[in-house]
């Protein structure tokens, strides 16, 4: 279905999108970095078809309300408009309502296009997340298999096919891919994996077994080195984010729990002492808590490990 919708996009859009592909360079790295089976013209091509639907729909909603709520009277002393346009107030709201559905679906087709054009770079940094968090488990996996004696191409093809090592297994996968595919051997599949992964850390590993194996040396060690190497700065990452996570829980006992629970004690007083309007008690209580809250849980889900 998804497809469909962006080949169908394309024959509008495509051509425009095509003759621009160096404005679009680091697009096209994010999208190749998500192993998103897509070109970028063909994925731009969706996002601006889609940004158009979103604005014109944006633009019949605010119509309808007008329709039936009516359109803001906004007076032209108030905006200091000179004295000959009084004559022209008739047209006010017509005004009003042009420009105001110009602003709203223009807004919204910015918002709309902008928001996509930043998915795939989250993403991307989503997956170099994953990726650094089982890279250290996957070699240790590879280490094994290697002192077991298993060749290379079919060590990485073993890995590609465990899902439980998440990213790391489908990075495997475009590496087997081209070796076994495209006909590359194993130094070139290395050096594509270093340029288009999104981890930093995979790319080192790539690029170190590019080094061992032109050089002539054993992989077995090299993954042994490795993984030493990973697990003690996983180790040190877990240590930082306990830190950190420490250092967050004590900002929200105070920001969000002692701190609420003063002004919450000190209104209450002032408002039974006829001095203090509850309306800040009630947007305390209603908004500034329950958003905080929710604001904290996506900033620490964001940053705890998955494995």
């Amino acid at each position: 279905m998804a497809n469909s919708y962006f080949k169908f996009t394309y024959n509008f859009f495509g051509d425009y999108y095509n003759k621009r592909s160096e404005k679009y360079y680091s697009l096209r790295q994010s999208i190749l970095r998500n192993r998103m089976d897509i070109g970028y013209d063909m994925y731009l091509s969706g996002v601006l078809f889609a940004s158009i639907i979103c604005s014109l729909i944006a633009l019949i909603i605010l119509n309808v309300l007008f329709a039936y709520v009516g359109v803001p009277e906004i007076s032209g002393s108030r905006l200091n408009f000179p004295v000959w346009t009084a004559q022209y107030a008739a047209y006010m709201p017509i005004v009003t309502s042009v420009v105001g559905s110009i602003l709203v679906s223009g807004s919204v087709f910015a918002v709309v296009y902008r928001i996509f054009l930043l998915y795939p770079i989250l993403i991307a940094s989503e997956r170099k997340r994953n990726i650094d968090q089982l890279l250290p488990y996957a070699i240790n996996y590879m280490s094994a298999m290697s002192g077991a004696g298993v060749l290379p191409v079919d060590l990485f093809r073993s890995l590609a096919k465990n899902d439980i090592y998440g990213e790391v297994a489908v990075e495997m996968r475009y590496l087997v891919r081209d070796i076994e595919i495209l006909g590359h051997n194993l130094v070139t599949g290395l050096k594509n994996l270093a340029m288009t992964t999104p981890s930093t850390t995979l790319q080192d590993f790539a690029q170190g077994a590019v080094t061992v194996v032109t050089s002539g040396g054993e992989l077995e060690k090299y993954f042994k080195i490795k993984t030493e190497q990973y697990v003690v700065e996983n180790r040190q990452r877990q240590k930082e984010f306990l830190e950190t996570l420490g250092l967050l829980g004590e900002t929200y006992v105070t920001a969000f729990v002692a701190g609420p629970l003063f002004l919450i004690i000190m209104i209450s007083v002032m408002s039974i002492m006829g001095s203090s309007s509850l309306t800040f008690l009630y947007l305390l209580i209603y908004a500034i808590i329950p958003i905080g809250s929710v604001m904290f849980i996506v900033l620490i889900s964001s940053m705890t490990p998955e494995a």
